[in-house]
């Protein structure tokens, strides 16, 4: 009887403490998760702040940015000929 009642109580603690790793693995993923959430919210707000100091800067040739800014200007002039150059074929190929 000893044997049974020895085993049934490993086997208890045995599932005692699968549980708790799961417990542990369910909120350490949850906490993962919500990290995760305020990273992507950090950058939304980084790219908004970076949108506005381009704006508010753009036409200024002493801004601390103005080498930036002249980059971000030449990308969007290449774009804007890329997107001519696209809308010329697709309208050839009307």
């Amino acid at each position: 009887m000893a044997f049974f009642e020895n085993l049934s109580k490993k086997v208890g603690s045995v599932a005692e403490s699968a549980a708790d790793k799961a417990s542990d693995f369910a909120e350490t993923t949850k906490l993962n998760s919500g990290i995760s959430s305020e990273k992507k919210q950090i950058e939304a707000l980084f790219v908004e702040i970076g949108k506005q100091i381009f704006e508010n800067e753009k036409d200024n040739p002493d801004s601390p940015f103005a080498e930036i800014i002249s980059k971000i200007l030449s990308s969007q002039s290449t774009i804007a000929e890329l997107q001519s150059k696209i809308d010329l074929i697709k309208s050839g190929n009307d």
